[in-house]
């Protein structure tokens, strides 16, 4: 199988900066090593703060998932040892500097490896599956929000309402060591998965954003759900990956 994707972000129309990032990684010397990997990151902290914790994230998973150094020959391991790396680089930087003290971000990321696709995260970025007409959220939230609904203290139909789907409870940057989610699955061909920061699924309805994924090439995809939201009011940053799983005579890893 093959795998292509492609991303899109946007400042939205209510924000002065953009706190997100991301990054497409699928040629190069890196892939030809460890293979690709797409990673969305939404910054939080204060002025800047929150977009150098995203960039700063991105760039230090990328580089440790794409490291010879990074020996670990489990996939799920590997990407919680790239999480892990990306953790202690956005902490060392925010205990470096007063302006990005207490910075830090969520990470959602998605690797083929072996006709399986694994996602990890930390935070609340998503990754969705599109498979044939049925989209399923992937990752589980870690807002006081999200563990509410699981406790069963909240009804699933409020939880985009209350204040409370704000507060992380995990975050990578804001403290020594993170916890990270890991999860498989079957790659199938014809399969089409988002990963995305709260600015997508926060503002689009679950219907829309189905809808929206549906058909185009992963490109034209990317930014017409970017634009959906912003069609929604834009009230924070949006950011976009769409990786699609085609049949060829190969696997992607």
């Amino acid at each position: 199988m093959r795998v292509i994707g492609a991303g899109w972000t946007d400042i939205g129309l209510q924000r002065h900066t953009n706190e997100d990032s991301f990054a497409v990684v699928q040629e190069g010397k890196e892939v030809e090593r460890q293979g690709a990997c797409y990673v969305v990151c939404d910054g939080l902290g204060g002025a800047r703060a929150g977009e150098v914790a995203s960039r700063t994230a991105v760039e230090s998973f990328v580089a440790a998932w794409s490291s010879r150094e990074l020996s670990a020959e489990d996939t799920k391991q590997r990407l919680r040892l790239a999480v892990h790396e990306a953790n202690t680089v956005v902490y060392r930087l925010s205990l470096s500097l007063e302006e990005l003290a207490g910075m830090g971000t969520t990470l959602v990321a998605f690797v083929p490896h072996a006709a399986r696709a694994y996602v990890c995260n930390v935070g609340d970025s998503r990754c969705y599956c599109l498979r044939g007409s049925v989209l399923t959220q992937l990752t589980e939230d870690h807002t006081m929000a999200a563990d509410m609904v699981r406790q069963g203290l909240l009804d699933p139909a409020y939880a985009r309402q209350v204040s409370e789907r704000n507060i992380l409870t995990r975050a990578v940057g804001t403290a020594a060591r993170v916890e990270v989610d890991v999860i498989s699955d079957e790659l199938c061909a014809g399969d089409r998965y988002l990963l995305c920061s709260d600015g997508l699924w926060g503002t689009v309805s679950e219907s829309d954003l189905k809808a929206g994924l549906t058909g185009g090439s992963p490109e034209e995809t990317a930014h017409r759900l970017v634009d959906l939201a912003n069609t929604c009011g834009g009230p924070d940053n949006c950011t976009a990956i769409v990786v699609d799983v085609q049949e060829t005579g190969g696997v992607a890893d």
